[in-house]
This record gives C-alpha cells, structure tokens and sequence, in this order.
C-alpha cells in the first residue's frame, strides 16, 4: 500500500521535469502580462493549455489595465472563477480604482464599509455628497473629523464640504482636541485650536502639555481645579508615570494635593508609577507597590516586584512574594522555578530539590534549567496522529503549492486558506507532511499548532536550509542549530515575514542594517524586496550574528539580546544587573527580550536533540554576565555545562 505522503506527493509531482518548464513559461507570461502583453499571454496560454495556473495570467491583464476600468472582463472572470481568491482582488482593485477616479456613482454602488481604509471610507463620504444622497451625512462626516489623528488628503474635501454647511463648531473642535491630547498629535491640536472662534483656557494648556510634559505638570498646580484642567494633568500624568518614574514620583503629591482626582484616576497613575519604578529598579519602587489599595496589586505588580527583589537577590522576599501569589500566577512554571532558587538560596534545600524535580519534567526553558541544577536527564517525550489518505488534493491546494513554488507566496497563503478548509483533521496532518517535502515549512508549524501537536518536534523545528545553514555557520564558527533557532523565533522559516519595524525575510533584518552588512561583506544589495531571498538572508544574518558574538566577547545571551533590543540596550544591561545569567534573562525590562531570550534557548536545546540525539546542557549557553567587568564564569558550576544530557520521557 503507498504511504499517504507518497502518495500525495506523486499526486502533484507527476513529471516533474515539465512542470518545471510549465512554471518557466508561466513566470514569463505573468512579468509580461502585468505590463498588458496580451500576445505574450495568448501564446503561453496556447502552449500549456491545461496549466492549473492559466487565470492568474488572465488576472494579470486585468491588473496591467485597471485604470481603464474594466467591468465587464471582471466580471466575466468572476463568473468563469468564482472560488478563486483573484475574485476578491479584483473587485477591491476596481472599487479603489473607480474612487481614485472619482466614478462616485459606480464607486457608491460598490463600496462596503471599510473600517480598516480611511481613504476609501472619506471617497464614500464624497461619493454620497456628489450623488446628493444627504440622509445622515454631516453625523456621518462628523464621526469620521473626530479623531485624534491626522487624516488623508482625501478626506479634505469632504470636510470642506461640511463646514461649508456650518457643521464644524468651538465644541466639536474642542471635543477632537481632547482626543489629541490623548494621543499627544501637538500639530493637529494647534491647527484646531487656531480654529476656535473663541479659544478656552485648558486649551492653552494641552498645548503647553504636550510641548514640554515635565515642566507643563509643575506648572499646573497653579491652574485652576476644573474638570477640564483635572482630565489634562490626570492624562498626562499617567504618560509621565510610565516614561519619567523617578522625577514624576516627586512631583505627584502636590498635583494629588491640588486636584481632586477619583480614587480610582489616583490609583492607576501610582500603579503605573510604582510598575515602570519596578522596570527601573528604583528604590522607591517596594514602598509605591505597597501604597497600592489591593485591587491594583494584580498579577503584573506581582511580577515586577519578584524582579525587583531579584535584582537586588533578596531571596526571602522572592519566597514571600511568591507565596502570597493567587494560584494561577504561583503554580506558573517561572514562578514555581524563581521559588525553588530563593528556597534553595535560603538553605531550604529539600523544598527546592522538590520542586526543581517537578520542573525537570517539563519541556520548556524553566524544565531544563531545572534539570541542570538537579544533574537530571530532560523530558523531551514526542507525540503525533495518524495522517489520513488525501484521495484528491483540493484544487486551492495544488494552485497553493504551484504559487509557493514560484515564489509567489502572498498569492499561495490566499489558496492555501481556502483549500485547507476543506479538509479534516487526519487530512491537514497528511498535510503537513507534504508541506515539509515541498519546502513550505510556516505551514507546517501553523498546522500542528491548530492540531494541538506542539510535541511533534521533527515538524514543529524542521532542519530547513540544513546545508546553506550549515556551510555558512561554519565559515563564522556557529552552530547551525544556534541559527535555526534564531530564525524559528523570528520568522518561522516564512522567507516573506515583515514585522512592524520592516524587519524582513528569515533572520529579520531591517534595511539600515543589510546596507552596513553588505558593505562589510562586500556583496551587492540593491533593496529590502532582497532580504526576502533566503540565501542572501542568511549570508546577511548569520554574518551578523558573528560580530554580535565578537563584540560581546563570545556571550551567547548578549548576542541575543541585542539581536532583539539592539546593541545599545545590550551595553546598559552590563551595568548594574545581577551576574547570574538566569537572574539576569528574567530581570531585563522588555518583555519581548525577556521571552525572545528563553525561546531561543529552548528551540537551541530541541534543536541540539533533533541533530545530536544528546543535547547540550541549557546552562551552555548561559555563563555568567560580565556586568561592571566581572569575569565571566560557568554557571551554574564547573561542570554541568560541559555536559551533554541524556534524553527521556515518562508519561
């Protein structure tokens, strides 16, 4: 009998030498076609007339020539391909495309509500004035000026419009200024207030607010005790709280003495003080957090006053702390390893090696560090369901993995979505299986996330890239399974991944630091659309993660930390903070770095088992911190991390 991923993977791979000569054709036609070559088209179409990918060129044409607004051929391939995604495309590029031109009619006929497009949503609100279609219009408008930030140029006739008609006033403006005030947008509020027929008081003072913060808040306590003034200095004071803890601490009693805050507008600006005190490890910082009336003392205030007695490795007040935990936050595998510590610190041996013995069952960052410090063996146990025979690949499917193979991957997720909707559980898993001889391994992690499979470890942590990875980590004195780690967390081998800060491609790199890069290496790079090439990636990245390690004097954590916060950060956690590097992972101020951290050192311990069968111990990777210019030392002894581990499981 054929094995269900044999079988499917003969399903799409049948001559696979022309398919490879399709898919050359295709590429070709497609470049052209989104020039408008109708020939080139009709020739590709004519050779390979069975292509599953035909109507992407058809597609195409219509996208070159879109701005000749092309109903009716849109709507004939809508009718032709009505499951494709193309359809929806199409219809969003022509809606655009009709409100660009101003076709307020069409526009108006196929507009949906947009929340997500301001844009689009003002080229309705002009396509309704054009049209005379009056009926909750200026409430409309309205809806749409009031807002705290700036807004498109679209938009501005539509406002034009409605003051015209007399709907702007010194209370409307006043109300959007407020909600500037609270997103501090300083050059919306003075273009508003220049507005005002007749401008009050506290808008004066907003203005003085956002220009200077600190100095704007010493200054009001000379202002009058209103409601409007008491809003503005409660804002502003919980911005102040967070970003200034120290000197706003100072100054906060006279503001509280001076305005008649609510309890509960007192509360939240002194728990956000006494919070970002505890990211600073200010002294203050315990007596703010017992200030606190307990409804704000809440599982966040828990935790940062855990790492403010860590910082200061106060073990018996960790124990304390911990203790007095609800138990949803205490039983947490972080806190119940921070316990066991303090306990054993405070020569309560047998209650840490309890726990630290419980712990060491665990598959997780905290599992293995507490295995190290007991010498145990770890928990790696793997789990898995049975693959079901796809006895026909859905057509969104094939079109899905034809797409990812010409790297058209945008393109490829939209087929994907549909397709793998119609399939069950046995079948998504068979799935997966095919994903990961395709190459396309995102999926497959996406996959046995939604199956519930987080202990398949050979799919979850694929050896992607394996002799790519390996020749180029080797050429800078790498592990390989340091990269795979790295690049697991931060991409999750997706080679098309942009973050919010425009990092891109498999190791996240932003633009400024590919230019530096490049230059280094002496290689060419012409653009980001680059970093989403995977071997010019990983030349860039693994590259980049040398000199991390050289400038830090080979530490493996302050070459992560400052892969994720940036090198500068890296240099001020090297002042003050504990040397011990656990106490240091978990006492860093970014969440993001604290879990960046411990995520990478379990994928690396994974990783390590899935290509040495005996990994190295977690505490490897985690000597002592150089902090003030104290030695670096093995942690937690001489000898554990020198050691490989035995594997096991006991469930």
């Amino acid at each position: 009998m054929i094995k269900p991923l044999l079988w499917m993977c003969l399903l799409l791979a049948v001559n696979a030498s022309a398919l490879t000569v399709e898919q050359t054709v295709f590429k070709k036609a497609y470049a052209k076609a989104l020039k408008g070559d109708e020939v080139a088209v009709k020739q590709a179409q004519q050779q390979q007339p069975n292509y599953r990918l035909n109507h992407y060129l058809d597609y195409a044409l219509l996208k070159s020539k879109i701005n000749q607004l092309p109903i009716v051929e849109i709507k004939t391939f809508q009718t032709k391909h009505p499951d494709s995604p193309l359809v929806k495309t199409l219809d969003e590029m022509l809606t655009y495309e009709l409100g660009k031109q101003g076709q307020w009619k069409d526009y108006l006929a196929r507009y949906k509500n947009n929340k997500g497009s301001q844009k689009k949503h003002c080229w309705y609100l002009q396509a309704r004035i054009e049209t005379k279609d009056f009926k909750g219009l200026p409430q409309a408008i309205t809806d749409t000026w009031m807002n705290g930030l700036s807004l498109p140029d679209a938009c501005n006739p539509v406002f034009k419009w409605w003051k015209s008609q007399g709907h702007l006033t010194d209370k409307l403006l006043a109300e959007r200024i407020k909600l500037t005030f609270k997103v501090n947008n300083s050059s919306t509020a003075r273009y508003l207030a220049a507005q005002m027929k007749k401008q009050p008081v506290w808008v004066k003072h907003a203005q003085q607010l956002m220009s200077d913060p600190m100095i704007g808040l010493k200054k009001s306590v000379k202002w009058q005790d209103n409601t409007q003034n008491r809003e503005l200095v409660y804002i502003m004071s919980k911005k102040l709280a967070q970003k200034q803890p120290e000197q706003f601490y100072k100054i906060w009693p006279g503001l509280k003495k001076h305005y008649s805050f609510t309890a509960k507008q007192i509360a939240k600006v002194e728990r956000t003080n006494a919070l970002f005190a505890a990211v600073d490890y200010l002294p203050f910082t315990i007596t703010a957090m017992n200030a606190l009336p307990p409804a704000q003392h809440d599982s966040q205030i828990n935790a940062w006053e855990v790492r403010y007695h860590l910082y200061h490795q106060n073990w018996k007040a960790v124990v304390k702390v911990i203790k007095a935990m609800p138990d949803f936050q205490r039983n947490k595998d972080s806190w119940q390893y921070w316990l066991a510590r303090a306990y054993a610190k405070i020569g309560k041996a047998k209650q840490a090696k309890s726990i630290f013995s419980t712990l060491a069952l665990k598959t997780s960052y905290h599992g293995f560090l507490a295995a190290d410090h007991m010498n145990l063996p770890y928990e790696i146990c793997t789990e898995d369901i049975a693959a079901t025979l796809i006895v026909k690949l859905p057509e969104h499917l094939g079109n899905a993995f034809e797409l990812f193979a010409l790297d058209m991957i945008t393109e490829a997720r939209k087929e994907w979505i549909i397709g793998y909707q119609k399939l069950n559980i046995g079948e998504r898993r068979a799935l997966a299986d095919l994903a990961y001889q395709k190459g396309w391994y995102n999926k497959v992690s996406a996959i046995m996330g939604a199956l519930g499979l987080w202990k398949n470890y050979e799919m979850r942590y694929p050896l992607a890239y394996k002799n790519e990875i390996t020749q180029l980590a080797n050429k800078h004195n790498l592990l390989p399974q340091w990269i795979m780690s790295i690049i697991t967390q931060e991409s999750a081998w997706q080679t098309d991944a942009i973050s919010s800060a425009d990092a891109r491609g498999l190791m996240q790199l932003i633009d400024a630091t590919a230019k530096r890069l490049s230059k280094k290496l002496g290689v060419k790079y012409w653009g980001k659309p680059q970093l989403h090439d995977a071997d010019f990636n990983l030349q860039l990245g693994i590259f980049y993660q040398r000199q991390l390690f050289d400038r830090f004097n080979n530490h493996p954590l302050l070459a992560l930390s400052s892969y994720n916060a940036g090198e500068t950060k890296a240099d001020d956690w090297l002042h003050g903070f504990p040397t011990s590097p656990d106490i240091w992972a978990e006492t860093i101020p970014y969440r993001e770095t604290r879990g960046y951290i411990t995520k990478i050192l379990s994928n690396i311990t994974i990783y390590d088992w899935l290509i040495n069968k005996k990994p190295r111990r977690i505490s490897y990777w985690m000597p002592t911190f150089p902090v003030d210019g104290a030695p670096m030392k093995q942690w937690p002894n001489n000898t554990i991390p020198n050691q490989t581990t035995s594997v096991g499981c006991h469930q």
